[in-house]
């Protein structure tokens, strides 16, 4: 793995060193045609970096996409765990509500990143294992969720379930809705719609109760 890279690479230009060149114009051509469909030259092309440069910072084109995956689910789960920061463990409602909320405005400020993470099929094409953007892990957005979610089943708050359930109410129908959006399916901004998709995901999990 190579070092963490600054975190702003949705654009190619202006005078930036050639590492952050070339993961700004992958990031690019992977959204707009596809891993399978560019190539080191094209990267080359569109970063204003040889081809020499590029294998002097990446081993081959997959350790790009990689570095492109972690850059931005970096960036996703720090802004969702800012969001959600400051809320008490106890207040379950408002954290998930908040979580929903946070995890829906993302697309809006960065739609290339997103379209990176939530259309491409990486398994398809990275021989590591990928973290999805959703995965609980033990990041600090991770700990806060799982911290949350076991002190409301020891509370009563929501039941005791298998825990892809209890993710499944919570992340299902924003991760549905984002990618209809970003494929152009869904005309109202996420944002808009966020607030009525946290109730219904709290309506949901709270629905296991009975």
């Amino acid at each position: 793995m190579t070092e963490p890279i600054d975190q702003n690479i949705d654009t190619v230009e202006g005078d930036r060193p050639p590492r952050e060149r070339i993961l700004a114009a992958a990031l690019d051509l992977f959204v707009e045609q596809g891993y399978f469909n560019t190539n080191v030259p094209d990267i080359s092309k569109k970063s204003r970096c040889s081809v020499g440069s590029i294998y002097h910072h990446f081993l081959n084109k997959e350790e790009i996409a990689q570095n492109i995956h972690k850059m931005g689910l970096d960036k996703f789960r720090e802004e969702v765990s800012s969001a959600v920061d400051s809320i008490p463990s106890d207040n379950t409602e408002l954290f998930i509500k908040k979580l929903v909320i946070a995890f829906m405005s993302f697309p809006e400020r960065d739609p290339i990143v997103s379209r990176y993470l939530w259309l491409s099929r990486h398994n398809e094409f990275l021989s590591a294992g990928t973290q999805r953007p959703t995965s609980v892990g033990f990041d600090k957005l991770g700990r806060k969720m799982t911290k949350v979610i076991k002190k409301a089943v020891r509370s009563g708050i929501i039941p005791e379930l298998p825990a892809e359930l209890i993710w499944s109410s919570i992340f299902g129908m924003p991760v549905s809705y984002i990618r209809d959006w970003l494929d152009g399916f869904s005309k109202s901004r996420p944002s808009e719609v966020a607030p009525a998709i946290a109730d219904a995901c709290w309506a949901a999990l709270m629905s296991t109760k009975e």
